[in-house]
């Protein structure tokens, strides 16, 4: 008989609710009290609230990017898993309101699943569609505002430097940048960080000290902090560098007043990426470890509470 536990059959479950909650508009909310929580962390395993030493799982889904903006949160959820061709990815938002997550909604449909981080510059929403190297702005309420293609479209196995696999994007002192991961690039290439000009074309490109490198975060000093991910640190843009693990791979940095936390992750092959287990580190104004919180999936990205 077989194991319904086994990965293949929980992986075909957790797709089928997926597409199910795709297609009835419903968002999965299971947990919203936030109540002495400190982080919220997205994962392919879902929307932790983590605090007090422990995660809890808050919303259902596999998700990449994760935003606050005052009282509303803003995620990219990928409802079709591996099946990128089905174009099930879609825009959410709820609302934080008295240490307590609600009114989830669906803003947007019909993305590319392979989406990631998603920021609020200026007043609009912007969603990073990595596999096709395009920035796609909405209007708060999910209406589409327009498309910024950053680099022209190349498919994801080019290997000549075309496919940059953009990850991140941040406004940093009235500039927009995007973080260029360039993981398939032969020989290999070192990230790098892409500033934007008044048209969204990009201005100039800095090599970052790092591979396969995710996130643009600025701590409450205004350094800006990227994820070494290959190599298990975070790198800073004064020359500070920090190692989390040997072993584990870094994404997903936020900054509190008092502290940081950084998602590590086991790095296997990408398509059983899902079934990987995660932590989150959390850190020190001088960057030792203060607490270490195991959670069900790998970080893709965390906001602060």
């Amino acid at each position: 008989m077989s194991n319904p536990f086994a990965p293949d059959r929980q992986r075909a479950i957790r797709a089928a609710l997926a597409r199910r909650a795709y297609q009835h508009d419903t968002v999965r909310l299971r947990d919203g009290d936030l109540a002495g929580r400190d982080w919220l962390v997205a994962s392919p395993r879902g929307l932790f609230a983590i605090g007090q030493g422990s995660a809890t799982l808050a919303v259902q889904g596999w998700f990449f990017g994760l935003c606050r903006s005052g009282d509303q949160l803003y995620l990219f959820e990928n409802c079709g898993l591996r099946d990128r061709s089905a174009g099930l990815g879609r825009l959410i938002g709820l609302s934080i309101k008295n240490n307590c997550l609600g009114s989830p909604q669906v803003l947007a449909k019909g993305l590319d699943a392979n989406c990631h981080q998603v920021r609020v510059i200026g007043d609009h929403i912007c969603v990073v569609d990595t596999a096709n190297q395009r920035i796609l702005r909405f209007m708060r309420d999910g209406s589409p505002l327009d498309t910024r293609q950053i680099l022209p479209p190349a498919p994801s196995e080019d290997t000549s430097g075309g496919y940059c696999h953009i990850n991140s994007i941040a406004q940093i002192d009235g500039r927009i940048a995007v973080l260029l991961h360039n993981g398939r690039a032969e020989p290999q290439r070192r990230s790098e960080l892409a500033w934007l000009d008044g048209d969204w074309h990009i201005a100039a490109r800095a090599s970052l000290p790092g591979y396969g490198c995710h996130d643009i975060a600025v701590d409450p000093a205004g350094t800006v902090w990227h994820s070494a991910s290959q190599s298990g640190e975070v790198f800073a843009a004064d020359g500070r560098r920090v190692r989390l693990s040997d072993r584990l791979m870094t994404r997903g940095i936020a900054f509190s007043a008092d502290h940081a936390a950084v998602g590590l992750s086991s790095f296997g092959p990408r398509q059983l990426r899902d079934a990987l287990g995660g932590a989150i580190a959390i850190v020190n104004a001088d960057w030792s470890v203060r607490d270490m919180i195991s959670i069900a999936g790998p970080p893709t990205d965390i906001v602060a509470l």
